[in-house]
């Protein structure tokens, strides 16, 4: 195993896969309960982030922290603590991340910016928008606005069921509380479609963590920052990542294939019998441009190499 390094002051860009690098988050509220769950820790262990990207199978960050000591305990109690909530949930049993965690310090201005270029880009790369600041998961468009996939939220104006999700919600971030996946699907399922996409940016804001202000200094503006990631792409090596180019669409459509079965209802998808997952994996590979080696990790499904 390689040696972890660290230099001091030297923000570090980390990598983490999920178990058998099968897809972790099926659900807009699993993104948002991870958010949750880092921005509580991230606060609790002092450290600060520079960026994120939570992808279909994995997760990029860059922070900020004084040593590896405390690099170690945060991740390690984020893969824990969000485990446990993946367990319970799902009902799922073993580990939900594969370990070690990769990580590499950034030291010189130019490796900064270009590692934190090419973590918003990771959508970019994957073919699921066509610039970084399309895609919510790397959180781009909050450096800039509190609400740029919904219409402003004007309480006073909001439904009442919409009022009491966002009361909610204030409460358990000034509490210093994470929220778990089932507390937000029962938070998202009376709203229309309009209200759960405010409510998503909401929870984003009342939760905000990442240090916009020390990321825009790094480019001197925003716009600045917006051209720097429409420029390049970044490239980094040194994380251990699986390189993987192609398209990150195919889970898109499988996604949407079974929401539509409702096999996402009581996590039925994660606990089919042999027979079942035969028959759902030649579904996906007919009506989807899903390759085999994608539809094995959406079903959670022994990987044969191939």
């Amino acid at each position: 195993m390689k040696k972890r390094t660290f230099v001091i002051g030297a923000p570090l860009h980390v990598y983490f896969l999920a178990r058998d690098g099968c897809v972790l988050f099926y659900r807009t509220t699993d993104r948002l309960s991870f958010y949750s769950v880092l921005a509580v820790l991230a606060k609790r262990f002092g450290v600060t982030v520079l960026g994120v990207s939570l992808m279909f199978t994995h997760v990029h960050l860059m922070v900020r922290v004084a040593d590896l000591t405390q690099l170690r305990l945060f991740i390690g109690q984020l893969l824990k603590t969000f485990s446990r909530l993946l367990r319970e949930d799902r009902g799922d049993t073993g580990p939900q991340f594969e370990t070690p965690f990769g990580s590499a310090p950034k030291v010189s201005a130019k490796e900064q910016t270009s590692c934190l270029i090419y973590i918003l880009n990771n959508p970019v790369e994957k073919k699921l928008c066509k610039k970084a600041v399309d895609d919510r998961w790397n959180f781009l468009a909050y450096y800039n606005s509190p609400f740029p996939f919904s219409q402003r939220l004007v309480k006073r104006n909001a439904s009442i069921q919409l009022q009491k999700c966002c009361s909610l919600i204030d409460g358990e971030s000034r509490a210093g509380r994470y929220l778990r996946p089932q507390l937000l699907r029962n938070l998202f399922a009376p709203l229309v479609k309009q209200e759960q996409e405010q409510l998503t940016d909401y929870l984003i804001g009342a939760y905000r963590f990442i240090d916009y202000d020390r990321v825009i200094k790094m480019f001197d503006t925003f716009d600045q920052l917006l051209l720097a990631t429409e420029a390049s792409s970044g490239k980094e090596f040194d994380v251990g990542e699986q390189y993987d180019p192609v398209s990150d669409i195919p889970y898109q459509e499988m996604l949407r294939l079974v929401s539509k079965a409702h096999l996402l209802d009581n996590w039925k998808l994660l606990h089919l019998g042999q027979e079942e997952q035969k028959q759902l994996a030649r579904i996906l590979k007919n009506e989807t441009s899903a390759s085999d080696r994608q539809i094995r990790k959406f079903l959670h499904l022994e990987d044969n190499g191939s």
